[in-house]
């Protein structure tokens, strides 16, 4: 194991900010994953189950058991752990900008496109080298070319450099309340089959573009945009396996947890040959993909008190009625339901709430009229 301190841009005078790097395997020796938890600095289940794998990898380490190349950042947002308001950890946006901290990331698709348009094999392995090749010097152009950078733009492209080459890009999350669940790109759809199965997900959303460039996106779309440009000619992999993966909500910081999942993804990574071993047979899937465009983000009717009577991780029914938003001042109770059978995989973990404020997500196996574009935000 390789331990890296890499310090990022200094945002004031006497100060500084530093991403912990660990690498395990070789460079070059097989395929590579990429690892980050805490991207939002507020979600810890991540970090406490990188905690847990890091340990089944440093044994595998020693052993030589680990044929690629693993790297892992197990906090990836100093800047959000530094930010609290009244004891609060305020992690998700940077409080300068106002932006997320998992949006905006670079998008090299159209330069990789125009990079390669000489270059390209009737060898798909050759062709990932060369595309591999280009987007690595993209990053380090697109960084150059954006200068003077900001802390938080310094933050995305560092994220970015490590990630930029992965054959396999994990960034874990949580949700308030939730059941496990992941995000990925429909073109890694059924490939992800085995991820979804083996981790336990209960909703597995896809989309091509979910809106604003986040994390996981901005490492398969530049395959996707690949192969629709060149893929009638070349042989083009989706080369990229990217994913955000929800473990649970913000509060299921326990260690049961932890190294269940921490085992699940040493697991997957056997199963795909970045480490020697037999995982064992594949867990049943607990589901099957739907998109997340047929998700129905369901608003508060009124201000007032949520009451919730569906918990996370069961199924309804459209129209069902999944709670009410008490007035305590009136008494008026409206409940709230939503237009789509499928699975409530997240709820607020507040329970005051303001009119049109958000109270759950349902995933429905149809799209649903108005949703489009912005897919992770109310339509």
């Amino acid at each position: 194991m390789q331990e890296d301190r890499i310090e990022l841009l200094r945002p004031q005078m006497g100060t500084s900010r530093a991403l912990t790097v660990r690498r395990y395997g070789k460079p070059g020796s097989g395929p590579k994953a990429y690892f980050q938890a805490a991207l939002h600095a507020d979600e810890l289940p991540g970090v406490i189950t990188l905690h847990h794998l890091e340990k089944q990898l440093k044994e595998a380490d020693e052993k030589g058991d680990i044929t690629g190349e693993i790297v892992v950042v197990p906090f990836a947002n100093p800047i959000g752990f530094t930010q609290y308001v009244d004891m609060k950890p305020i992690g998700r946006f940077e409080m300068r900008s106002g932006q997320n901290f998992n949006r905006h990331y670079p998008d090299l698709g159209p330069a990789v496109v125009e990079a390669v348009a000489s270059r390209l094999t009737q060898n798909a392995d050759e062709n990932v080298k060369i595309i591999r090749a280009e987007l690595r010097r993209l990053i380090s152009e697109h960084r150059k070319d954006n200068a003077p950078l900001s802390d938080l733009s310094d933050l995305r492209f560092t994220l970015a450099e490590l990630a930029i080459d992965a054959d396999y890009v994990m960034d874990l999350h949580c949700d308030w309340e939730a059941p496990m669940h992941l995000y990925i790109s429909d073109h890694n759809w059924p490939d992800a089959q085995d991820l979804s199965a083996q981790i336990g997900s209960e909703c597995s959303l896809i989309a091509e573009i979910s809106g604003d460039n986040p994390f996981d996106e901005a490492f398969s779309r530049p395959w996707v945009e690949l192969r629709r440009v060149y893929g009638d000619k070349f042989p083009i992999p989706m080369a990229t396996l990217a994913t955000t993966i929800e473990l649970r909500g913000d509060r299921d910081v326990y260690d049961e947890y932890a190294i269940t999942d921490a085992d699940n993804l040493f697991k997957f990574l056997q199963r795909r040959g970045l480490i020697k071993g037999d995982p064992g047979p594949l867990p049943e899937a607990k589901c099957d993909a739907t998109p997340l465009s047929g998700v129905d983000r369901v608003m508060a009717p009124q201000g007032g008190m949520v009451v919730f009577g569906v918990a996370a991780g069961e199924i309804v029914k459209a129209g069902q009625e999944l709670g009410y938003v008490l007035d305590c001042e009136t008494g008026q109770k409206t409940p709230f339901s939503s237009r789509t059978d499928g699975v409530l995989y997240s709820r607020i973990g507040i329970r005051l709430i303001v009119p049109g404020g958000y109270l759950c997500s349902v995933a429905g196996p149809e799209a649903l009229p108005g949703r489009e574009g912005q897919l992770l935000l109310s339509k």
